[in-house]
């Protein structure tokens, strides 16, 4: 075994990278000097807070773009549309991404590694045994990124911004992209076994190379077959567990057959491991302890039902961000300890984080067992839990304020989801923006899931049985959503889609409420459909919360909400705490973001069905504003 370096195509492969490498370094330079540009102009902000400046002169300093001029120009790129058989929501500019992609893909293999001989005056087609090679080894590099892009954690993400969620279409694309690109050497080195000896198999066979790359090739070609978007969808474990097969047999197999696969696999082999050591460190030695699951609403004819987990976190306090998700595995309780449910980790977005916590052992008594969740939780001794108070002046009125005050904040009933005391950590949790108390690291937090698939069908199942679960977490993940430095956020939730927009529009509430200077955001909408307005009450604490902040507020602020439910025609009265209801039919999304009050700064997020967030994006794009969506198709 030989390391060839200097061979046509192995230059071809590593002038390949060296090209992709550059480009990327030079996006992540702009990346962070633009990343620079807004934190000067945070700290401009604060400054003019501080020295008493007068109000005309902050606002005057509040009017920044975060976006860069070209980003403006190249907007119209933003649009998204369906590709039949592909994808049912892809951006144009992705279109033409991947586009240019494959012409440069296509150059290499061409005319790799691009040396000029005067004594050609016309390109020279090469043999099909170069060319083979040559698309194999930039389809290596390709599988590469593949591994990159397939990291919940990596330096890539943390220089260019791109997020997991992010990324993962990008690994799927050039995941596609390199096994074409393998396609030609496979078939090729096929026909050549062939006619060494014209036995079938020897075509697949021939030698110890021939099999290697034969088994390399299945181990390709299984990912390849499992990976489509309905197989992940309705039998995740077998995708997920058939990936992890296949890649180790496609790498394991590929390093056989050519030794130079160990410099284009291995590399980025060891960053996935590290990443994987990584989320093995985040979700098992980070202390995540259970408070309660329960059914926040119960299945019935009209909706699936929706669970509610309460846990505290180790680290989230400093590592989250409102908007981000987190990766959860459970498994019944009472079972080895080595369970395959643990290597099943499905994506749930936050929906609810209470500042100011200092443990789930401030408020509860809980199991030893920090990782189990019981919901035979029972307070000991019967004592009250002293909860602290706002400053004079500052007190809020929240919902059943009354009582909060008396209430055991230790009581969990496994009957009540509501029995957690959840107003007195939304108090604290003001208390805690209004006074800069960020001295720990611990938080709350809860997630809402809907009954949809198998998983989520048994989770609320055990909440109704009252039984007791294994539970880990891997995250936070996602982008930091700098909705701050817009004068609108507007929200547009679709279902459960609501869960990001709840964090962003309670961040966006008490920070305002208690005068922080650099969230310039004044006015805050949200356009929610669903099917049943029995799904409202899940989350009207929430609304309650943010209209009596909004009340109290240090710096003004608008809330404009508005509800959809499609599936009650019938219907009479305004849901509490929304403006406008409406029965029976869908939001018309351009006249919803016609009443917002300003038309050029705003940030739009959007979370549903991938047609309910295309018809949103798309009207984004055509106001020229910035927007985000949630995806989980992972």
């Amino acid at each position: 075994m030989k390391l060839r370096t200097t061979t046509n195509f192995h230059i071809a492969g590593y002038s390949y990278a060296f090209f992709w490498w550059g480009l990327f370094t030079i996006y992540c330079i702009g990346y962070q000097v633009n990343r620079w540009r807004i934190f000067l102009h945070r700290r401009k902000q604060l400054k003019l807070q501080k020295e008493g400046a007068d109000a005309d002169i902050i606002a005057a300093a509040a009017s920044f773009d975060p976006a860069l001029p070209w980003e403006r120009w190249m907007r119209p790129l933003d649009r998204v549309v369906a590709i039949p058989w592909v994808t049912e929501m892809i951006a144009i500019k992705h279109i033409v991404g991947v586009s240019l992609f494959l012409i440069i893909n296509v150059l290499w293999t061409l005319f790799a590694p691009f040396k000029w001989n005067d004594a050609f005056s016309s390109y020279k087609w090469e043999s099909i045994g170069l060319f083979d090679r040559r698309a194999a080894f930039i389809g290596m590099v390709n599988w590469g990124f593949v591994f990159m892009l397939a990291s919940r954690n990596s330096l890539l993400s943390a220089m260019s911004g791109f997020t997991f969620e992010q990324m993962i279409p990008y690994h799927r694309w050039l995941a596609r992209i390199g096994l074409l690109e393998f396609i030609p050497h496979f078939v090729w080195r096929m026909m050549k076994g062939y006619y060494k000896t014209y036995t079938p198999k020897d075509a697949l066979f021939y030698n110890i190379e021939y099999t290697s790359g034969t088994i390399c090739m299945f181990g390709f070609l299984l990912l390849f077959i499992t990976s489509f978007g309905y197989i992940r969808r309705h039998f995740f474990e077998f995708f997920y567990y058939a990936h992890i097969i296949g890649i180790i047999v496609a790498i394991i197999f590929a390093c056989i057959h050519e030794v130079m696969c160990f410099v284009y696999f291995i590399p980025v082999v060891i960053m996935w491991v590290a990443d994987r050591c990584w989320r093995s460190y985040q979700s098992w030695l980070i202390p995540v302890t259970p408070i309660q699951i329960s059914a926040a609403i119960q299945k019935t004819e009209r909706q699936e039902g929706i669970v509610r987990v309460v846990f505290d976190h180790g680290q989230l306090g400093r590592l989250y961000h409102p908007g981000q998700y987190v990766f959860v595995a459970m498994a019944k309780k009472g079972k080895e300890w080595c369970k395959w449910q643990f290597a099943n980790w499905h994506p749930m977005t936050i929906s609810e984080v209470f500042r100011g916590s200092r443990g789930a052992s401030s408020f509860t008594t809980l199991s030893t067992d920090s990782s189990v969740i019981d919901e035979a939780v029972t307070p000991t001794d019967n004592k009250k839990t002293q909860i602290d108070k706002l400053p004079t002046g500052k007190q809020d009125y929240a919902p059943n304020a009354a009582v909060a005050d008396h209430t055991d904040a230790a009581s969990l009933g496994s009957d009540d989801s509501s029995s957690l005391n959840t107003v007195h950590l939304r108090r604290r949790g003001a208390a805690s923006v209004a006074s800069s108390d960020s001295d720990s690291s611990n938080m709350v937090a809860t997630l809402h899931i809907k009954a949809l698939g198998g998983f989520t069908r048994d989770l609320l199942d055990h909440a109704d049985k009252n039984l007791p679960l294994h539970f880990k977490v891997d995250g936070p993940y996602g982008p930091r959503l700098e909705y701050q430095d817009y004068k609108v956020l507007s929200c547009f939730a679709a279902g459960i889609g609501i869960t990001p927009a709840l964090t962003l529009i309670k961040d966006c509430v008490e920070r305002r409420s208690a005068g922080v200077s650099t969230v310039i955001t004044h006015y805050i909408q949200l356009v929610w459909v669903v099917r049943s307005s029995e799904e409202v009450k899940a989350f009207a604490e929430q609304i309650d919360y943010w209209r009596e902040r909004a009340r109290v507020s240090i710096l003004p602020m608008t809330l404009d909400l508005a509800i959809y439910v499609t599936r009650e025609p019938l219907g009479q009265d305004n849901i509490s705490g929304f403006d406008k209801t409406v029965y029976g039919s869908r939001p018309n999304i351009s006249a919803c973001m016609d009443t917002c009050p300003e038309q050029k700064s705003v940030f739009v997020h959007t979370c549903g069905a991938d047609q309910f967030m295309t018809t949103v994006i798309n009207q984004a794009v055509t106001r020229k504003w910035d927007y985000h969506h949630e995806t989980f198709e992972f």
